[in-house]
């Protein structure tokens, strides 16, 4: 009788000692990144990235992700230099309507050029900077890549946008 009781003693004491394992997950994070030239956004998931190319062979390289959920977009091809003009370019991708918003300029006229990849002129048009907001109406361009040039009155080029449209 006293081996059936230190049996199920030992048996209690086993089982009291067991652990239960549930389920579990790993739960994902991400977050945004937006500066005046362009944005990244990822997440942080199951999947390692070594390196991911886009189609124009910008590369993001040596982290986590879920392949989902990623989005980079390039914007600025050449920024601006901030002493001479700040603006921003918006929205891209876009529809129908680029807009450009003059933030700051030391300069009194600008000139803006729209190319297509193949070197050829879309668009020219020169304007006071005296306006605050610039809009490029892009609703008859073919859904593609385009570029847009700001430059001086003498031609230098002063920024260089990527603008993708839909």
């Amino acid at each position: 009788m006293i081996i059936k009781v230190i049996f199920l003693l030992v048996l209690f004491a086993i089982k009291a000692n067991t652990q239960s394992i549930a389920p579990q997950s790993i739960n994902s994070a991400g977050t945004k990144m937006t500066q005046s030239n362009g944005s990244l956004s990822f997440t942080v998931g199951e999947l390692v990235v070594l390196q991911q190319f886009d189609a124009n062979g910008n590369s993001l390289g040596s982290g986590f992700t879920n392949a989902s959920t990623i989005s980079t977009t390039i914007l600025a091809v050449e920024v601006p230099n901030a002493e001479i003009l700040k603006v921003d370019v918006f929205p891209n991708p876009t529809t129908d309507l680029v807009q450009i918003r003059i933030k700051d300029s030391k300069l009194e006229e600008m000139l803006l050029s729209v190319t297509d990849l193949t070197g050829r002129e879309l668009y020219q048009g020169r304007y006071r900077l005296v306006q605050q907001s610039i809009g490029i109406n892009t609703a008859a361009y073919s859904a593609g890549t385009y570029l847009l040039s700001l430059k001086d009155l003498n031609g230098k080029i002063l920024g260089s946008y990527k603008i993708v449209k839909q």
